[in-house]
């Protein structure tokens, strides 16, 4: 690890752990008054019946922090016991030799031709998007903003694999035999490119599972997305790298019906931990993850531009806000949500030091 990298993470560190040490305190404090208020109310009224109701905060106690929080501002923090931030030890930034694996996948990423040998005439970068409809609208103004600016690669191609019409699960990526490959599939042939040429992916879609307990269910959708990764190598045999930017925050209420567990928090908010446990595991080595050597059974797994925000009630430190002006219908974004959340990503992609070495035009070129 580079000496700045070690300063900057202590420094985040240090920050992030007085942040919370004080949300700490503030919420313990706010206990001993509610408590206080419990016992008054008990003994002036022993009749009454309790004050905490079942279903109402119950899951809250000294030590345990409950509130939900974006995981790249809880950092070394918790939410019910697990340390938050985007990568392994509350860091929002790649380490050790994660780090360096991604920076030589993201620089051996060059224009391919249909056998996928590279071909730096008249070959293609071809970038997809998988999954459902929010991953379709992010992917289409996306493409627009890339194939409209100067400063990014131009050997890119970039692909609408999305289908809002159908399932694009994690299940249904999963599985090989889903029919929505067949929709992947015919996008990429009508468009004159072949699956050889494909080496990156952005996926954004949910799983099926109607379990909503936590960790239950972040372990659950970790499972099917590991699962989704291996497919997507065999169906991809030059696929380089696969970004994950979890979820917006949805808003169901009389207006907005979202009749769907799936789309309805707190599953945005726990598909960022599916997805956190998922790169995790890869990075631990856990069986059927590998992304390199002899054994390689799937890409390496990163994140993008993190996308989750909860509303007004708590402001993501990096000042972004997801409110429900910001939807046509609590879920999907409207075209303003839209420009948006491609701006971020497309900022990501050139700024990271990352992704920007296969993502922006090279100098001189």
């Amino acid at each position: 690890m580079e000496l700045s990298d070690v300063e900057g993470l202590l420094l985040q560190n240090k920050i992030k752990q007085f942040t919370y040490r004080f949300k700490s305190i503030c919420m313990k404090t706010t206990h001993v008054i509610v408590f206080a208020i419990v016992a008054f109310a008990g003994c002036t009224k022993k009749e009454s019946n309790p004050v905490i109701s079942e279903g109402v905060n119950n899951n809250i106690s000294l030590g345990v922090d409950t509130v939900k929080g974006p995981l790249t501002d809880l950092g070394p923090g918790t939410y019910m016991g697990f340390t938050g931030g985007l990568y392994p030890g509350g860091t929002n930034y790649p380490t050790l030799q994660y780090k360096k694996d991604l920076k030589n996948f993201a620089s051996s990423i060059r224009p391919l031709n249909g056998n996928g040998a590279i071909d730096s005439a008249a070959g293609k970068i071809v970038f997809i998007s998988l999954g459902g409809s929010t991953s379709g609208h992010m992917m289409r103004v996306l493409k627009e903003k890339t194939i409209y600016d100067t400063t990014t690669n131009p050997f890119l191609k970039l692909l609408n694999c999305s289908d809002g019409y159908g399932v694009a699960s994690f299940q249904s990526i999963a599985n090989p035999a889903d029919s929505y490959w067949d929709h992947v599939f015919n996008v990429i042939v009508s468009s004159h490119m072949f699956p050889a040429q494909v080496q990156v992916i952005y996926i954004e879609t949910e799983d099926s599972s109607q379990v909503v307990s936590f960790p239950d269910r972040p372990n659950l959708v970790k499972d099917d997305i590991e699962a989704a990764m291996r497919t997507c190598k065999s169906k991809f045999p030059n696929l380089k790298l696969v970004y994950f930017l979890g979820r917006t925050t949805t808003f169901p209420d009389s207006t907005n019906q979202l009749t769907q567990v799936t789309n309805i928090e707190p599953c945005p908010y726990y598909n960022g931990w599916a997805i956190k446990f998922a790169i995790e595991d890869q990075i631990n080595g856990v069986t059927g993850t590998q992304y390199k050597g002899a054994g390689t059974v799937a890409p390496l797994m990163t994140w993008g531009w993190y996308e989750w925000a909860n509303g007004t009630d708590v402001p993501r430190q990096d000042g972004f806000v997801w409110q429900e002006s910001d939807t046509k219908d609590g879920l999907h974004a409207t075209t303003a949500g839209e420009d948006t959340l491609s701006n971020r990503f497309k900022n990501f992609l050139l700024t990271d030091k990352f992704a920007s070495i296969w993502y922006k035009k090279k100098t001189g070129k």
